[in-house]
């Protein structure tokens, strides 16, 4: 099987993502799936500047290389 490695983001976003783990639908594909938290990280809003905000603020698990993929 191919481990692949996603940061979770909130029930709310990651509940797809973990029915899919609990249905072996991963696993039917030949994937070991495993999350990892995310970290979460206040952000002061608006920003006025889009070339000022971070795409990947907060996602340190990602920037680290622990994990494959986030929720962008």
């Amino acid at each position: 099987m191919k481990k692949v490695v996603s940061e979770t983001s909130g029930a709310v976003f990651s509940l797809p993502w973990f029915v899919a783990k609990d249905q072996g639908f991963f696993a039917e594909e030949g994937i070991d799936m495993e999350f990892v938290d995310s970290i979460s990280v206040h952000v002061e809003l608006p920003v006025a500047d889009p070339e000022k905000v971070d795409p990947i603020l907060g996602h340190t698990p990602f920037e680290d290389n622990q994990v494959a993929i986030y929720r962008a």
